[in-house]
């Protein structure tokens, strides 16, 4: 009997207990009823029978709570919490702390990402539950318009290249982390009908864009051919973005003839079209901006069917040949910049080391046109040695500013082994030269390794500091050499510099023409000289040359009637702002503006 009283006891005891937890339950837990979801701003509801949980039950502090379908009630304890919503699940990892959660980029391109950003919601529950998603990702399509195929290429390589990289649930912010999403596609018809989809996250809210390269591989999957298509695409949210253009057209090194076609929800459509395509020299090899310039020049290079290297670049874009790439440059070589439109930039070549010739057979010519070029070395050209003829190296419109040394560097061994018929400077603004006591070309002065004609014309030579000549070390040279100087301006800012050294005690005949040449800089009447001309030098031109007022020289080395004239006003006067490299003729009453006198590009 004792036994029975004491289990009934127990018994009640027991059930009083789960009563009690039950009351404390009930004021330590809500239930959410009201779950209102929406999908860019429009009611969203999930199939009955769904599987399907679009929301996510985070802490306050990041931690993982629970994953909830929206078709049940649910209950949570009581506290706040922050929601996430999203249209595919099985996107999100858990468990795991929201603040560590960044949804990557698709490699594959092929993943859609709609979702919300974290809404705060605090017990007891009795306002509606309200998630607002929003598709994250938008989608680009690759269409190919050819009708006619090209059988060299068996598979489409698009390579987009995005400041996206990923998206971070805690604060719903894009990463902002430059990739390359990649898509091969296989075409048995050379690129007819070729059309892909790639979905990426949307750059509009980041106010960024996108890059497309277009790659060709043969059957042994080798790259044959690259293609840019010039511009940036911005990828929209939930919207689709068309790219149709030409891939098999010969005409167009990089694709610019091309429409772009963005169709919202409600189908409207922008068309966008670019400039006119790139046109290539003949004989030339366009250098695509994404595609690396030292690599094109070593297959040039190597390759015995190709006579000559030619390359041309794509105007604003920049290039850097690494160090060494242009050691001992065997054949001839042209890089070529094209021209600028209006508002864009030239093209701009980085040079990591000097450049050097060596071959046995004449090098016909070493051109550079329409380039910006930035010389990471002491010198342009630095030779020890090698053996080489040139024919001609120039530079046609071109800018180098701040060079470390000189343009020629020479060191060597025996005479007649380096020689070059003619060095042209047309249209080129050459600044900020710091050659000290060295020369801007500094031929060897212990063998005979001449350069026999120079030629400066409509050209701006600035120095910041250079006391030694534009041209010297003549003085062991053999055979002919031939000064042409015309329409430059010269502005040394250091005082007492030597401009032309032309001591040519050795050459057989030899001939200088100075013409509408205007001459500046920082004064010193007790140092510098004008031109040091060698007897040899028999036939002498000089005409209408200027100096601005009150520059004055040790020595102008020529007779009275060749010294050159002043003008009216002083240098800080006649240009526009010298301290800033700006030599612009502010008075256009001024003679060196109405005679035609310097480099022609300061008289706007």
């Amino acid at each position: 009997m004792r036994k029975s009283i004491l289990s009934a006891v127990a018994g009640v005891t027991f059930l009083l207990g789960i009563a009690a937890c039950s009351e404390e339950n009930k004021y330590d837990s809500s239930v959410v009823t009201d779950i209102q979801l929406y999908l860019d701003d429009e009611a969203y509801s999930l199939n009955t029978g769904s599987s399907n949980k679009p929301l996510f039950i985070y802490a306050s502090d990041g931690r993982y709570v629970a994953n909830y379908s929206t078709l049940y009630r649910f209950q949570l304890p009581n506290g706040t919490y922050r929601v996430i919503a999203t249209t595919e699940a099985d996107s999100l990892p858990h468990p795991g702390n929201l603040n560590d959660i960044v949804l990557n980029q698709d490699p594959k391109a092929e993943k859609v990402y709609a979702l919300s950003a974290p809404v705060e919601y605090t017990s007891p529950f009795n306002n509606p539950l309200e998630v607002r998603m929003y598709n994250r990702t938008g989608t680009l399509r690759l269409r190919a318009t050819d009708r006619k195929a090209d059988k060299r290429y068996s598979t489409i390589r698009a390579i987009v290249s995005t400041p996206i990289s990923g998206y971070k649930i805690s604060d719903a912010t894009f990463v902002k982390s430059p990739i390359e999403v990649v898509r091969n596609t296989a075409t048995s018809t050379g690129g007819v009908n070729y059309t892909d989809d790639l979905v990426l996250f949307e750059t509009e809210t980041s106010q960024e864009a996108v890059t497309v390269r277009i790659e060709y591989l043969d059957e042994k999957q080798q790259v044959i051919q690259t293609k840019d298509i010039d511009g940036t695409f911005s990828i929209l949210p939930k919207q689709l973005t068309t790219l149709s253009f030409e891939l098999n057209n010969p005409d167009e090194p990089t694709i610019q003839d091309y429409t772009v076609t963005i169709t919202p929800e409600e189908w409207e459509e922008e068309d966008i079209t670019p400039d006119a395509p790139i046109r290539v020299p003949d004989g030339y090899t366009f250098v695509s901006p994404g595609e690396n310039i030292n690599n094109v020049y070593n297959k040039l290079k190597s390759d015995e069917t190709v006579a000559d290297i030619k390359l041309f670049l794509k105007a604003g874009t920049a290039y850097q040949f690494t160090s060494k790439t242009l050691d001992n440059i065997p054949k001839g070589l042209s890089i070529v910049g094209q021209e600028p439109k209006a508002g864009e930039g030239l093209a701009v070549l980085e040079l990591k080391s000097s450049l050097s010739m060596a071959s046995e057979n004449l090098i016909e010519e070493l051109h550079f046109e329409n380039l910006v070029i930035k010389v990471d070395a002491q010198d342009f050209f630095k030779l020890k040695n090698q053996k080489f003829h040139v024919g001609t190296i120039s530079w046609k419109n071109c800018e180098i500013n701040d060079l470390q040394r000189t343009m020629w560097y020479q060191e060597v061994d025996a005479a007649q082994k380096q020689i070059v018929d003619r060095v042209c400077i047309e249209n080129c603004r050459i600044l900020g030269l710091n050659s000290g006591k060295s020369g801007l070309f500094g031929l060897s002065t212990k063998q005979d390794a001449p350069i026999h004609a120079f030629e400066f014309r409509n050209s701006t030579f600035h120095a910041n500091d250079m006391t030694k000549a534009l041209i010297t070390g003549v003085s062991s040279m053999k055979g002919n050499l031939d000064i042409v100087v015309e329409n430059c301006t010269f502005v040394a800012m250091k005082a007492g510099m030597t401009f032309f050294d032309l001591n040519a005690k050795n050459i057989t005949n030899g001939s200088v023409t100075i013409k509408n040449n205007l001459f500046s800089g920082e004064v010193d009447a007790d140092n510098g000289t004008w031109f040091s001309l060698h007897k040899n030098i028999t036939v002498r031109t000089f005409e209408n040359n200027y100096i601005t007022n009150g520059f004055a020289l040790k020595n102008w080395g020529v007779e009275e009637d060749e010294k050159p004239a002043e003008t009216v006003l002083p240098m800080n006067e006649l240009f526009e702002d010298v301290s800033n490299r700006n030599f612009t003729i502010k008075d256009k009453s001024s003679e060196v503006y109405t005679q035609g006198i310097g480099d022609p590009y300061w008289r706007k």
